[in-house]
């Protein structure tokens, strides 16, 4: 296990901030740090893996910075958009280079390499030049050189984005075995259904800064109250009930949907219905949790960009 603490930084380029009084610790787990582009994101991941010093502020993995000592950034591996590989080389000879940067022994190196190959459905590329492929292609090469040292801290911006639905699960598949064997995993996303499948925790960030951190619903809560807008689907005359029970509600096609202040509530009017005669088929969030609190983070940003 490795841990990876942020205190007090503040970050950018040429004198400009773009991180601002950034506090966070993470340890064992799959930590998802979420906010709409241009958040910082990128630039958060670039300070964590000791790559871009802060202005102000310490990073330290396992107690010792980075910036201070290059060899604890051997303990981190950093994969985003860009590959940094070699375009001249074919996908498994970067990877093959990679392995020998890392001192992974011939034997073991090669299954990995098969092992990531296969994982991000790359197997029917390695002999094409990375030069040759595509964006999304290229991305998944560095996902996979990324995962290759199987390294205690995994830092991994936006790796989805470039990846069809099935290797995505793989994927994901993949990191939670690896979170539960020990590792430290930060994954960066504005996609709010990815981080409310597989993140432990998340955090929030707005133009640079924390803006909450929590599992998903309870960061919902925390950030915007604790209603609860549930979709609900049954036979009768569900309207009509809703308004004897005196519940607002919103039609929507073959459901309705209700907001009720929390989850005893809920159970509250499941039962009610019941009792009143609707045969409930369906009752489910009307979104995921963190969909109120992007929108809500997203209209703030706008607001203040406005003035």
């Amino acid at each position: 296990m490795a841990e990876l603490e942020v205190l007090n930084v503040c970050a950018g380029y040429r004198g400009r901030p773009v991180l601002r009084d950034v506090n966070l610790k993470y340890g064992t787990g799959i930590h998802v740090l979420l906010g709409p582009n241009g958040a910082g994101k990128t630039t958060a991941f670039r300070v964590f893996a000791g790559i871009l010093a802060p202005f102000e502020g310490t990073v330290l993995v396992d107690g010792a910075d980075p910036n201070a000592r290059a060899e604890v950034k051997s303990l981190i591996a950093l994969a985003t958009h860009r590959s940094a590989l070699a375009p001249r080389l074919s996908v498994v000879d970067n990877l093959r280079y990679w392995a020998r940067v890392l001192g992974l022994p011939p034997a073991p190196s090669e299954e990995r390499i098969a092992d990531v190959l296969d994982l991000l459905g790359l197997t029917r590329l390695a002999d094409r030049r990375i030069g040759s492929l595509s964006r999304g292609q290229n991305q998944r090469a560095g996902l996979a050189k990324a995962l290759l040292g199987q390294p205690p801290i995994l830092l991994l911006d936006e790796p989805m984005s470039g990846l069809d639905p099935a290797t995505t699960d793989r994927l994901i598949t993949w990191l939670r075995t690896w979170a539960d064997q020990g590792r430290t995993i930060v994954v960066s996303t504005h996609a709010l259904a990815d981080a409310y499948r597989f993140a432990d925790d998340v955090t929030v960030l707005q133009a640079g800064r924390v803006a909450g951190r929590g599992e998903p619903a309870a960061l919902r809560s925390a950030l915007l109250g604790s209603a609860y807008r549930l979709r609900i689907r049954g036979s009768g005359d569900l309207p009509a009930v809703l308004d004897r029970l005196g519940h607002r509600y919103e039609r929507q096609p073959g459901a309705v949907v209700v907001e009720v202040p929390d989850e005893g509530a809920a159970e509250t009017l499941v039962a009610d219905l019941v009792s009143e005669g609707i045969g409930v088929r369906e009752v489910v969030p009307a979104r995921n949790p963190l969909e109120d609190v992007y929108e809500q983070l997203q209209t703030e940003g706008a607001s203040r960009d406005a003035t």
